[in-house]
C-alpha cells in the first residue's frame, strides 16, 4: 500500500459526523435573526421585502434589450447593395485578393479575376452603402493600396489601406 492511500486511509478514518442539532444550533446562534425568519427564506421562491424588484427589472430589460435590440445593431437587409469595381495592375502577379472592412479582411474571400493580356485583375463586388477600408494582398505576399484612389489611410501595422464611401445614387 502507498503512503499517500495509508494517509488517506487515516483521514477518512478519523472524520466525525456533525451532531443532528448542530445545524439548528449554529442558526440559532446568530445575532438578529430567529430561527423562524431563516426558514422562511430558505422555503420561499421570492426574497424577502421586495428586495428582487430592482434586479429582475434589470434583468428584465436586458433580456429585452437583448433579444429585440440586436437587430437594430445589424445592417438591413432591404439596405441597398452597390456594384463596385475593382482593379489592380499587377503584371506577373499570380492571385490578387481584396481585403476590407466588407469582408472582415477575410483573406481568400474575394479573389480578383484575371490577368488579362495587359496585367489587369478585376472584380465587381457589392458593396453595402457606407464608409469603406480596403487593400489588394498580392501572391499572398505583397500589401498594396489602390494606387487610383484619391483617399488612403495608415492601417496602424505599417501598410496604408485604401478608403471608399459607397453611395446608392437610385432612389427607392
Amino acid at each position: 500500500m502507498k503512503e499517500e492511500d495509508k494517509i488517506l486511509e487515516r483521514i477518512s478514518n478519523h472524520r466525525t459526523k456533525a451532531p443532528e442539532d448542530f445545524s439548528d444550533r449554529v442558526m440559532e446562534a446568530l445575532p438578529g435573526r430567529s430561527r423562524v425568519v431563516l426558514r422562511n427564506r430558505e422555503s420561499g421562491f421570492w426574497p424577502m421585502h421586495g428586495r428582487w424588484i430592482t434586479p429582475a427589472l434589470a434583468g428584465a430589460v436586458a433580456m429585452w434589450l437583448i433579444v429585440f435590440g440586436l437587430g437594430r445593431f445589424e445592417r438591413p437587409a432591404e439596405a441597398g447593395q452597390v456594384t463596385f469595381h475593382f482593379e489592380l495592375h499587377a503584371p506577373g502577379a499570380d492571385r490578387v485578393e481584396l481585403l476590407g472592412t466588407f469582408n472582415e479582411w477575410k483573406s481568400g474571400d474575394i479573389v480578383l479575376n484575371g490577368p488579362d493580356a495587359s496585367g489587369h485583375w478585376t472584380a465587381e463586388v457589392g458593396l453595402p452603402e457606407g464608409r469603406h477600408e480596403y487593400i489588394f494582398l498580392v501572391d499572398g505576399e505583397r500589401w498594396i493600396a489602390d494606387p487610383r484612389a484619391a483617399t488612403h489611410r495608415p492601417d496602424g501595422f505599417g501598410r496604408v489601406n485604401t478608403v471608399i464611401k459607397v453611395y446608392d445614387d437610385d432612389p427607392v
